[in-house]
C-alpha cells in the first residue's frame, strides 16, 4: 500500500541532503500513533527490514543553490509505501491528526493524503524510480571490508538486486522463494541522460544511487515486494521506491 500525500510551499529552503530527516520524521509519527508498532520496526523489523520506503520530496517551485533546495510558494509531493499493513494505518492517522511536515524547523502544510489504488502487479512491469536506488556488495580494501556500489552495467547487479529481494520477501512472509526477477534498464534514457548516479549524504557517509526507468521480469511475488518496500538497499532513508511507468510521467500538480 502507499499514501500520496500533497503539501503547500512557502518561501523556504532545506538541505539538499534531507533523506535522513524525512526518516526521522517518519518514525516520530510512527511513535506518536503507535510507540510498540514504531520501537519494533525501528529496533527489529521483520528480520532486520523495515519493509517501507518513500519518495524524493517533489517541488511545483524551487531550485538548488549552494547545497540547499530553495523553495517557492506552490504545492509539493511526497509518496510513502509499505508492505505492512500496520505502518500504512498508523502513519495515515498521525497525518490525519496533525497534517503537516516538518524538516529543521520548515513546516509544510498537508493538503491531501490518500491511499492510492494498487495497481495489479504481473511477471512483467515497467517502473522509474522516485528515489534513488541503491544496490551494493561487500569488498575487502587493504582488510577492511567496505561496500562497493553497482550501477546497471556491473555484473553483480542482477543478483544483488535478487538476492534482497528474495531475502525481504521471506522475512515478510515467513517462507522461502526460489524464483527470480530480471532488470532491464532503458539504456535509451540512460545514454540520453549521459548520467545516472547520485551521491546523498546520510548523517557522516555517502550513499550512491541511481535513477532510470527499467521493466521488470520475473516472479509477481517478489516484483511486488519490491514496488511496495523498495528495491535495492537503504529502503527506509528513502531510497529505491518506484512508480509505474506511464506514457506521461508528470506529477500533475
Amino acid at each position: 500500500m502507499r499514501l500520496e500525500i500533497v503539501f503547500k510551499t512557502a518561501n523556504s529552503f532545506i538541505p539538499i541532503n534531507y533523506q535522513y530527516m524525512l526518516c526521522s520524521f517518519v518514525y516520530k509519527r510512527l511513535k506518536y500513533t503507535d510507540e510498540n508498532f514504531a520501537s519494533f520496526l525501528h529496533e527489529e523489523g521483520f528480520n532486520g527490514f523495515r519493509m517501507f520506503t518513500f519518495s524524493q520530496l517533489f517541488f511545483e517551485n524551487s531550485h538548488v543553490k549552494n547545497g540547499s533546495i530553495i523553495i517557492s510558494e506552490g504545492k509539493g509531493k511526497w509518496y510513502i509505501s509499505s508492505l505492512s499493513e500496520d505502518f500504512i494505518r498508523n502513519f495515515f492517522s498521525s497525518i490525519i491528526e496533525n497534517p503537516f511536515i516538518e524538516l529543521e524547523g520548515v513546516l509544510f502544510n498537508i493538503l491531501q493524503v490518500r491511499v492510492l489504488d494498487e495497481p495489479k502487479i504481473t511477471d512483467q512491469m515497467k517502473f522509474i524510480l522516485i528515489s534513488p536506488l541503491v544496490v551494493s556488495i561487500p569488498v575487502e580494501n587493504q582488510g577492511k571490508l567496505s561496500h562497493k556500489y553497482l550501477t546497471p552495467e556491473d555484473d553483480f547487479f542482477q543478483n544483488a538486486i535478487n538476492a534482497n529481494l528474495i531475502k525481504k520477501y521471506s522475512a515478510f512472509f515467513g517462507k522461502e522463494i526460489s524464483s527470480k526477477v530480471y532488470i532491464q534498464p532503458d539504456w535509451n534514457y540512460i545514454q540520453r541522460k549521459g548520467r545516472i548516479t547520485k551521491l546523498i549524504q546520510i548523517k557522516n557517509t555517502f550513499v550512491r544511487g541511481t535513477v532510470f526507468p527499467f521493466l521488470i521480469t520475473g516472479d509477481p511475488g517478489l516484483i511486488k515486494v519490491g514496488y511496495e518496500a523498495g528495491f535495492g538497499e537503504k529502503n527506509s532513508l528513502g531510497f529505491g521506491m518506484v512508480k509505474v511507468c506511464r506514457n506521461d510521467n508528470n506529477l500533475n500538480f
